[in-house]
């Protein structure tokens, strides 16, 4: 099965298949949940291929706050379709 790992906590979540990150209400801070605030940004430790591609709204919010750094995804727009190891930014 494959683990996303949270390397704020050391938590470890199992999961089947795939998961939207949003799901992870426990491990993840959320704000608007629509990809508009950015308080769920999450840093991309390693396992960016086994993650969906950005989305227009995460491409649109980093537009706007001039971040660049292609590690860096919004929660509430990824879902992970194998291991990632994940850093809460807030």
């Amino acid at each position: 099965m494959p683990i996303l790992r949270f390397v704020n906590t050391g938590t470890e979540v199992e999961f089947s298949d795939s998961v939207a990150l949003i799901e992870m209400e426990d491990h993840i801070m959320f704000g608007c949940k629509s990809g508009n605030c950015g308080t769920c940004a999450v840093r991309i430790v390693s396992g960016a291929e086994n993650l969906s591609a950005r989305t227009d709204r995460e491409h649109r919010l980093f537009e706007l706050t001039g971040e660049t750094d292609p590690a860096l995804r919004l929660a509430c727009q990824c879902r992970a379709f194998g291991d990632a190891v994940l850093f809460e930014i807030n």
